[in-house]
């Protein structure tokens, strides 16, 4: 990643209000006047009253005076400065969270099937935290310790230049020491990073299985697996502090008294000629005590530039994946018909295509059953209809337009979705039915009608108000089914998509979702992933998949007569697995 690219992304943000900036530094510039005048005053008493012996109350009273206000006002200015570039910071990372998350929520879902959920929370928290404490650090110290630097080298040369280009050389010493710091700590501040990305990822996934892990006894596995990110992480750290302790403080501490060494000896050989004034050396001492402190916190805090420049990479290359394209046909859906030709699809660094050359014409209204062996297809085939994946080739067109070239909007408006695993919020029933939008309260009624959800509803004491647990643990996997069924019928679409709706519910809640169905037929357009032979006996349609292609096609009847084909062989597959006779419902399981 080209370096000017990631300090783009780190000053760009807080140079975008430029006024507020300099408002913020003509404050901290008249704060480090102030604070530079202290030790001024004291070499001018010194000099100027003192060593000639002019002990006189008034000039030590004035100067008394000017002392305390111009350090009140020091203290004052740089309270205010520290207050607005604060401020700054944190405006700064709350706009560049909202970019990062703006982003994530239009990247493609090959990206989010890629990307562990873990690791992309620690991106627009973790790393974006480091940004924040560079820009505290950046704004709030190293800024001012520049100015105050500049500020007291002015001072200086306005005392003594020779003496002044003496203690310059704690700046270029300082330079070396913090760009050999960066050299040989990069690569250790990489890697906690990645460790921290890992780290997150892997704690998100076991607390999302922990009832796996328990059922299983795979707490020890669990637990190494953690314990040996956290070592690797912590021998990651351990460099970086070696690194800090040994090129930061110690070295700098070093040049510092080196510098100071020279400076009393060069004032030793210029007062024994009748050089510098007593005073001035004095003024000097001061200066360069308070010329160490700012270059130690710069160097210190360079070490949160490395940590920066490191996220900054890492949201760089978030940044850089190219989102979903979005069409700009904003027109409704009128017929929903949908007609696919030659659809082939291949997955991002597949070697093979997932679907190859599917034809199929859906019309408007027709109920249509999709099935399969596992990894034939089938929610790859529903994700296309979505709009969800882009066709790798052939044409995949909705009232006669590209499916691709549709808005957000007006396919949202017309496709709804029911996935095997329901999105649920830590909220209430009410918020988890709207997600966001809203609708007249009949408008909600006949949605949870529609799905029969309205009796679940009735036992609550709650109603709608009743709040949910996360993912919604507090309601049976059938009742997350209902409740994602009225969620898609709230929005009226014309098509239907359901994922393996039926694939783990309940006899009673399966009833309820079939009788749901049946009542929806003719209403809208219905595609259905199918589990459960009893949600699609009755379907206009049914294709069957292999291996990525279409091989089969027709109703229930029709293509169970066919004892060669691949539907008749799924069914027997099921039938004989649960040793059905031949004579009972044919209600069960048709494939994974």
């Amino acid at each position: 990643m080209p370096k000017h690219r990631v300090i783009k992304l780190l000053l760009g943000p807080v140079l975008a209000n430029p006024r507020r900036l300099m408002a913020a530094v003509a404050i901290l510039i008249g704060a480090t006047v102030m604070d530079v005048m202290g030790p001024w005053l004291t070499k001018h008493y010194l000099d100027t009253y003192l060593v000639p012996g002019d002990l006189r109350a008034e000039p030590l009273i004035v100067l008394f005076l000017i002392y305390v206000v111009t350090q009140a006002l020091a203290a004052l200015g740089r309270y205010l400065q520290s207050l607005r570039f604060a401020g700054i910071a944190m405006d700064t990372v709350l706009l560049l969270r909202r970019r990062l998350f703006r982003h994530v929520l239009h990247l493609p879902q090959s990206f989010h099937d890629r990307t562990a959920t873990g690791e992309l929370v620690a991106r627009v928290t973790n790393d974006t935290d480091a940004l924040r404490e560079l820009y505290v650090a950046f704004l709030g110290t190293i800024v001012g310790n520049i100015v105050l630097l500049i500020g007291i080298l002015v001072a200086m040369a306005l005392m003594n230049v020779h003496l002044m280009m003496i203690a310059m050389l704690l700046i270029p010493a300082a330079a070396f020491i913090v760009w050999l710091y960066q050299r040989l700590s990069g690569p250790a501040a990489m890697r906690v990073r990645a460790l921290r990305s890992e780290q997150s990822a892997r704690l998100n996934e076991a607390i999302g299985g922990m009832a796996i892990i328990q059922a299983f006894n795979q707490t020890a596995p669990f637990r190494k697996h953690f314990h040996d990110l956290n070592q690797q992480q912590y021998e990651a750290r351990i460099s970086t502090v070696r690194f800090s302790g040994l090129l930061l403080r110690s070295a700098l501490d070093l040049v510092s008294v080196i510098v100071l060494a020279v400076l009393l000896l060069t004032y030793g050989l210029n007062h024994l000629g009748g050089g510098a004034e007593i005073g001035v050396m004095y003024a000097f001492v001061t200066y360069l005590g308070r010329v160490t402190e700012p270059l130690m916190e710069i160097t210190q805090r360079f070490n949160l530039y490395q940590q920066a420049s490191v996220a900054g990479t890492r949201l760089l290359n978030l940044l850089d994946q190219a989102q979903a394209l979005q069409g700009t046909d904003s027109r409704p859906v009128d017929k929903a018909c949908f007609e696919l030709k030659q659809v082939r699809f291949r997955h991002e660094g597949a070697d093979h295509d997932t679907l190859s050359d599917i034809n199929l014409e859906i019309a408007p209204g027709t109920f249509l059953a999709i099935v399969g062996p596992t990894g034939s297809g089938k929610s790859t085939l529903l994700d296309l209809l979505a709009g969800l994946q882009p066709v790798t080739g052939g044409q995949l067109l909705l009232d006669g337009r590209e499916l691709s070239n549709l808005t957000p909007e007006a396919l949202g408006a017309a496709i709804a979705t029911v996935p095997q695993e329901p999105f649920i919020r830590s909220s209430t029933l009410r918020d988890n039915l709207l997600l966001g939008s809203e609708a007249e309260p009949w408008r909600l009624q006949e949605a949870l009608d529609d799905a029969h959800l309205s009796p679940l509803i009735a036992r609550l004491p709650e109603g709608l108000e009743t709040r949910l647990g996360e993912r919604g643990f507090t309601l049976s996997t059938g009742e997350r089914q209902l409740l994602a069924l009225a969620r898609a019928l709230l929005r009226q679409p014309k098509v239907l998509l359901l994922d393996e709706a039926t694939a783990s519910i309940d006899s009673e809640t399966e009833t309820l979702l079939q009788e749901a169905l049946h009542d929806l037929r003719g209403k809208v357009t219905m595609i259905v992933v199918a589990h459960r032979l009893s949600t699609i006996r009755d379907a206009d349609r049914i294709i069957v998949l292999r291996q990525g292609r279409l091989v089969e096609e027709g109703n229930h009847a029709q293509l169970l007569a066919n004892p060669e084909g691949h539907y008749h062989h799924l069914w027997n597959q099921r039938r004989d697995s649960e040793q059905l006779s031949d004579n009972r419902d044919p209600t069960q399981l048709l494939s994974d």
